[in-house]
C-alpha cells in the first residue's frame, strides 16, 4: 500500500534553506538554525542576499520491493562455498563447487607404485568465514568429467558432468563432519590455521599419483584429470539449521594431499588449487512457499518487508516523488535510511556492507549513486545510510534518469549473506525514510 503525499509548510523569514523530510510516514520539524555548506555547482552560487525565508516541505513517497537476479557470474569466486541452511524466511539454500586441481612437481618419481602403499588422501580448505549454525552435515566428492575452459560463462545454476562414485569413504560415516571454523587444526606436529579436512577414497588417491606420475605440465595433468565436484547432502534441516562455509582454496593450506609408504619410508604429494585452476560456485536457492516468493511476484507486498540475499535478490527502492522537486535547486544532502528485521545474537545476521547502485541502461552507462561505494551496517541504528546527495542533485538536473535504486550484499557472488529490510507498513518500529536539505538558488 503506497502512503499517500501530505504537505506542511512552514514561513521563516531569515533564511531560504529548503528542508524536505521524505518518508513512508510523515514528520513535522522546526529548522531553527542552518550552516552555509559548499555548493557542489559552483562556489558562488549561494550569496548571502538568498539566504531570506524558508520552507518546511514533508511530502514524499518511496516504493520498496525485491528483484531476482538470474545469471549471476560465480566464476574464480573469493571463496568457494560449501554447504547448506534452511532459513525461516528465504527456505533453503544449497551450495557447491567445481574445481580444477593443479600439480606440486612435475613427474614425480614414486617407484614401483604397485608396491606402494596409500596410508590416507585429505582434502584441506582453509576457512575464510561462514554464514549460519555450524552443525553436523554430510559432504560428498565426485570427479568431473567434463573440461572446465576459461572461456566459459559459469554462472550461479552452471553444471558439469560428474562421475557416479562418492570420493569420501561411507563405511564409517567419514563424510559426516562438523566443520569448526574456529578452531586451529593439528596435522601430525604441526598447528595450523582452521580447516575443513575430508577424507577421501585410497583408491582414488592411488589412481592420482599414477596421473601425476604421467604428467610433465598441468595440461597434460588436466588432459587426464578434469577436478572435483565438493558438495552436501542433507536430506533434512529444520529452520534455522545449518551452515554454508567459506573455504579460501587458494592459500597454500588448501590442498589435496596423498600420504604414502614406499620402501618403508613414508612420503606424501600434493594437489594444489592455484590461481590458474578453474573453479565456480553452484548456488542453489529454493524460496517456493515462502513470503520472499510472494514479494517478487507482487511488488506491493514489499511495502510491510523487502529482501536482499547474495547470489539471488536485491532490494530495489523507486522514489518517484523526487520529480516534483523545483528544478533550481542545490542538494545540500539527501538521506536514505533502510532499517532492517534482526534480534542481536541471530546465525543469519545482516551484510556488514552492502553496494548500492542504479539501474544500467541500454547505453551501459552506470551512475553514481550513493557517496560511498559500500555502505557499511549501524548496528546501533540496525539499518544502513546511505548518502544519495549526488544521485538526487544528477536526477533533479536531468544529468540521470529516476529509475530508483538497488541495494545487495556488497559480496553478492561470492557469499550466502541476506538481509531483511523493513517497509512503510511493518510491524516494527523503525520505517525507511529518505531526508532531503535543498537550497533554492
Amino acid at each position: 500500500m503506497m502512503i499517500q503525499n501530505t504537505t506542511n509548510y512552514t514561513l521563516k523569514k531569515w533564511r531560504k534553506v529548503i528542508l524536505l523530510f521524505a518518508a513512508f510516514f510523515c514528520l513535522s520539524i522546526t529548522i531553527s538554525s542552518c550552516k552555509k555548506k559548499r555548493n557542489p555547482v559552483g562556489a558562488s552560487a549561494l550569496s548571502s542576499e538568498n539566504i531570506m525565508g524558508s520552507d518546511v516541505i514533508d511530502t514524499f513517497q518511496l516504493k520498496t520491493y525485491t528483484i531476482e537476479e538470474d545469471s549471476i557470474y560465480s566464476m574464480d569466486p573469493s571463496f568457494n562455498l560449501l554447504g547448506s541452511y534452511n532459513d525461516e524466511v528465504y527456505g533453503k539454500v544449497d551450495a557447491s563447487f567445481y574445481t580444477q586441481l593443479t600439480l606440486s612437481g612435475f613427474s614425480p618419481d614414486f617407484g614401483d607404485l604397485s608396491t606402494v602403499v596409500i596410508d590416507s588422501a585429505v582434502m584441506a580448505f582453509e576457512f575464510g568465514g561462514y554464514y549460519g549454525d555450524i552443525s553436523e552435515q554430510l559432504f560428498e566428492v565426485y570427479e568431473i568429467t567434463d573440461e572446465l575452459t576459461r572461456d566459459s560463462s559459469y554462472t550461479r545454476s552452471s553444471v558439469a558432468s560428474v562421475g557416479t562414485e562418492q570420493l569420501v569413504p561411507t563405511v564409517n560415516g567419514e563424510g559426516l563432519i562438523t566443520p569448526d571454523p574456529l578452531k586451529n587444526a593439528v596435522v601430525g606436529n604441526d598447528t595450523l590455521n582452521p580447516q575443513l579436512r575430508i577424507p577421501l577414497d585410497t583408491v582414488f588417491a592411488r589412481n592420482m599419483l599414477s596421473i601425476a606420475e604421467n604428467s610433465t605440465s598441468d595440461a597434460d595433468f588436466l588432459q587426464s584429470f578434469k577436478g572435483l565436484h565438493f558438495k552436501v547432502n542433507n536430506s533434512f534441516q529444520s529452520p534455522g539449521e545449518g551452515t554454508i562455509l567459506y573455504l579460501s582454496s587458494t592459500l597454500p593450506a588448501s590442498k589435496m594431499t596423498v600420504y604414502y609408504t614406499a620402501n618403508g619410508e613414508q612420503g606424501s604429494y600434493d594437489f594444489l588449487i592455484t590461481g590458474s585452476a578453474i573453479d565456480f560456485n553452484n548456488v542453489v536457492t529454493d524460496y517456493s512457499g515462502t513470503r520472499v516468493e510472494q514479494v517478487i511476484n507482487d511488488n506491493d507486498l514489499g511495502q510491510t518487508e523487502f529482501y536482499a540475499q547474495a547470489f539471488s535478490t536485491r532490494a530495489k527502492i523507486d522514489f518517484s516523488s523526487i520529480d516534483s522537486l523545483p528544478k533550481n535547486i542545490i542538494i545540500q544532502k539527501a538521506t536514505l535510511e533502510l532499517p532492517v528485521s534482526y534480534y542481536q545474537g541471530s546465525n543469519f545476521y545482516p551484510s556488514s556492507d552492502v553496494r548500492v547502485s542504479s539501474e544500467i541502461l541500454g547505453d551501459g552507462k552506470k551512475y553514481v549513486v550513493s557517496e560511498t561505494e559500500n555502505v557499511s551496517f549501524n548496528s546501533t541504528r540496525k539499518s544502513y545510510v546511505i548518502n544519495l546527495r549526488t544521485y538526487i542533485q544528477q536526477i533533479v538536473l536531468g544529468e540521470a534518469p529516476n529509475s530508483g535504486i538497488f541495494v545487495s550484499p556488497t559480496k553478492f557472488n561470492t557469499t550466502a549473506e541476506r538481509i531483511l529490510f523493513n517497509g512503510s507498513d511493518t510491524p516494527n518500529k523503525n520505517k525507511p525514510k529518505l531526508s532531503i536539505v535543498y537550497t533554492v538558488l
